[in-house]
């Protein structure tokens, strides 16, 4: 997938935001990061993006 310019990431940030019920700076730059490292592949992000919070919370919760 070609690079994205800033408006189309943002875009797709939001869009995986609001589809994973998220907010807070944090989990923006999370899913910026894993855009960048998977070529901003949607279904990769959103696969390791879930992974990454079922993580987190399992973290918090030991």
């Amino acid at each position: 997938m070609p690079e994205l310019d800033k408006d189309q990431q943002k875009k797709f940030i939001e869009e995986l935001m609001t589809r994973n019920e998220l907010k807070g700076g944090g989990k923006k730059r999370l899913i910026k990061f894993l855009g960048e490292k998977y070529e901003w592949d949607k279904q990769k992000v959103q696969f390791r993006l879930k992974r990454a919070i079922i993580a987190e919370k399992y973290a918090q919760s030991h």
